[in-house]
């Protein structure tokens, strides 16, 4: 008989056959196990990248929506509203290597959701403030209640757009802003009462008021806590009586200021930066860096000089 044939006309026994089935099956779930390995590898790595990109397009929706009232870096802005990238409020966390990608630790938890009582996860408290707002005033620390973004409650913003920014905020643990660098929401109770009554401004100080709240158009760039319109394009205002004397002061503003002389008094640097605006361009904005030529360079032509020594007096007293 030859060899074809004898293969041809095999029949083995029952027993050859489940040993031989047996060892095809654990063959082919070994091949399974090395490729579900392999794939989950894989997804972690995209599941990363994925991440990454909602991180990076969450750091647009916050510079374009949220910074204005909470600081370009998660500062908080006193008045308007508290530090979102602080040690209290976002905690800290860090990334761990597994087979399934990189995974967020969470090494400290947000200790302002514990004193405020929420029990659930911190992104999800972001996003439910994010897309519903805080409707009731529970203090006078701010200005104005935190409005709803999400397109669902009237706002502009959809819920991936939520999402990345909540992923933004989050990403903050992995180097959180030090407490005292940050203006920090008050406990739950605190600032409930009537708000210390100002000191009075001066008649002079008034009519600067009303030039800036007026038709300057100060208010749609800059915010002063209370005061008008809050814009979030310029520096903020609220302290800027204060901020001068630190600005006049600084190795910054001494080795960059051009075209004017140095400013020696906080008000001297007021009205400098109104009529020469871009003598020296502040560091830092709401939405980024400042940029030049922004800020209008005709207010030696479009106000009185009379106005425009109320406006400085009215801004120097802003500490």
């Amino acid at each position: 008989m030859s060899i074809v044939k004898r293969i041809v006309t095999f029949r083995p026994s029952f027993t050859v056959r489940i040993i031989t089935g047996l060892i095809a099956f654990l063959m082919m779930l070994s091949v399974c196990a090395v490729v579900g390995i392999t794939d989950q590898t894989r997804l972690g790595e995209r599941d990363a990248n994925f991440k990454a990109r909602s991180i990076e397009a969450g750091a647009k929706v916050f510079s374009l929506q949220c910074a204005r009232c909470h600081g370009p870096n998660g500062e908080g802005i006193d008045g308007s509203g508290p530090a979102l990238a602080s040690e209290m409020f976002v905690g800290k966390i860090s990334i761990e290597d597994n087979p399934a990608g990189p995974q967020i630790k969470v090494d400290e938890k947000s200790k302002r959701l514990e004193q405020i009582g929420w029990t659930g996860a911190l992104k999800d408290y972001i996003k439910g403030v994010t897309s519903a707002g805080i409707p009731i005033k529970s203090s006078n620390a701010w200005d104005a209640n935190h409005p709803a973004f999400s397109q669902k409650f009237g706002g502009n913003l959809r819920d991936d757009q939520i999402d990345d920014v909540a992923n933004f905020i989050i990403n903050w643990g992995l180097a959180p802003l030090a407490n005292d660098k940050a203006v920090l929401a008050p406990a739950p109770g605190a600032n409930q009462g009537p708000k210390p009554t100002a000191v009075p401004l001066t008649p002079q100080q008034e009519a600067g008021k009303a030039v800036y709240s007026g038709g300057a158009g100060c208010t749609g760039c800059h915010a002063i806590k209370g005061v008008g319109n809050q814009g979030g394009v310029g520096p903020n205002l609220s302290k800027i009586g204060k901020d001068a004397a630190d600005v006049i002061a600084s190795a910054d503003y001494k080795s960059k200021v051009t075209g004017q002389p140095a400013a020696t008094t906080p008000a001297d640097y007021i009205k400098q930066s109104i009529l020469y605006p871009n003598a020296y361009i502040t560091p830092q904005c709401p939405t980024g860096p400042c940029p030049a030529g922004v800020m209008p360079q005709t207010f030696s032509k479009t106000l009185k000089p009379e106005e425009i020594d109320n406006l400085v007096a009215f801004l120097s007293s802003l500490k």
